[in-house]
């Protein structure tokens, strides 16, 4: 029995501490993103964001903030705030493909650069097939560097406008137009931005045809890892903004939230502490079977494996049970009078007493 209940309290805490989300921060699948937010996690003073209010208080000068494929439409204030951040030098960096909210964002934080939504497809350069393109044509910059190329899946194209291309396609690419999955007529043939970088007032913004970059199967490719990597050295902090990325495990929310927040990480001390030394007195004065009852209800204690909980030596544990004793006799048996009831009463705790010290 107590087998099947750590079994079933280890699926419970994996449920809510990992997610199947696409592109999801604790997906360790082929198309989450764990690896990268490891990434994040292991350098000093970067996070996970799960709202965007964080980024009013960053010190956004060498800092650069992600997002991948949001599935929510950001609101004019969440906007104003990141927009805010980019103007106080922070760099922003969007990586999306045919999603419908990443263009509305880029729009209201003053980029000029827009997701064309249409499928870049190459029959030549190509990882497992036209529509996993590569991008071999990489323009020098802090982050490119090492890199030589970026092999995509299902990618679109950035139209730049006054932004700069830093990474193409090959010049035998081409986006399918009319969604034929082959060249047609109409399709144009040409080297396609896939990466462009934008100053806005005293930051940055880089936007990224395929989010996809960023997923465990892909990060290994050539030379995505090298690229994602690059992009958080090149920066002294980094945030990953899930804010708009659907649901989030519960597990691993609670956990950002209490390394981000020194008044939870007081109270949470403090009532850890506090359990502790109640469980430590109860255990000086008595045994753990003393403590174990300190902190459990008689009903939960009757469960436990009698090794736990000493009850041939706990003289609360014999009261609180004789109280229930009664209770249950009363409910069941209400025509027994007083002296039928001690009696009853008398001989149940006697024949458990008997059963304790045969133990």
């Amino acid at each position: 029995m107590y087998v099947l209940i750590g079994l079933l309290a280890g699926v419970l805490i994996f449920a809510a501490s990992t997610s199947t989300a696409s592109f999801g921060a604790y997906n360790s699948q082929w198309d989450g993103t764990s690896e990268f937010r490891t990434l994040i996690e292991e350098r000093p003073d970067s996070r996970i964001v799960f709202e965007t209010t964080p980024y009013e208080t960053a010190n956004a000068t060498n800092t650069v903030a992600i997002i991948l494929a949001p599935t929510e439409p950001y609101s004019a204030t969440e906007s104003q705030r990141i927009r805010n951040f980019v103007e106080r030098g922070g760099t922003v960096v969007i990586a999306d493909d045919f999603g419908p909210h990443s263009n509305p964002l880029l729009a209201s934080i003053g980029a000029d650069a827009r997701f064309s939504r249409l499928q870049l497809r190459d029959e030549r350069e190509y990882y497992r097939g036209p529509s996993l393109p590569l991008a071999p044509n990489v323009t020098a910059a802090p982050y490119t560097q090492n890199v030589s190329q970026l092999t995509l899946n299902g990618a679109t194209a950035v139209e730049p406008g006054n932004a700069t291309p830093v990474v193409t396609s090959s010049e035998l690419a081409y986006l399918d137009r009319n969604g034929t999955g082959s060249l047609s007529a109409g399709d144009e043939l040409g080297a396609y931005p896939v990466v462009a970088s934008e100053s806005i007032e005293g930051g940055q913004v880089i936007t990224i045809s395929d989010p996809s970059i960023f997923i465990n199967s892909m990060l290994t490719q050539p030379d995505n890892h090298v690229f994602a990597t690059q992009l958080i050295d090149t920066h002294e902090r980094a945030i990953l903004d899930y804010s708009h990325a659907g649901a989030q495990p519960p597990l691993a929310r609670a956990l950002v939230l209490l390394r981000t927040s020194p008044l939870l990480q007081v109270g949470g001390g403090l009532g850890t502490l506090g359990v502790w030394l109640l469980i430590w007195r109860r255990v000086r004065g008595g045994t753990v079977g003393s403590a174990v009852e300190t902190l459990l209800p008689v009903r939960v204690l009757s469960l436990l494996p009698r090794w736990v909980w000493d009850r041939s030596k706990s003289g609360q544990s014999v009261d609180l049970d004789a109280d229930a004793l009664r209770s249950e006799l009363n409910e069941k048996y209400p025509d027994l009078d007083e002296p039928q009831l001690q009696q009853v009463m008398t001989a149940v705790l006697s024949e458990r007493s008997r059963d304790e010290h045969d133990e």
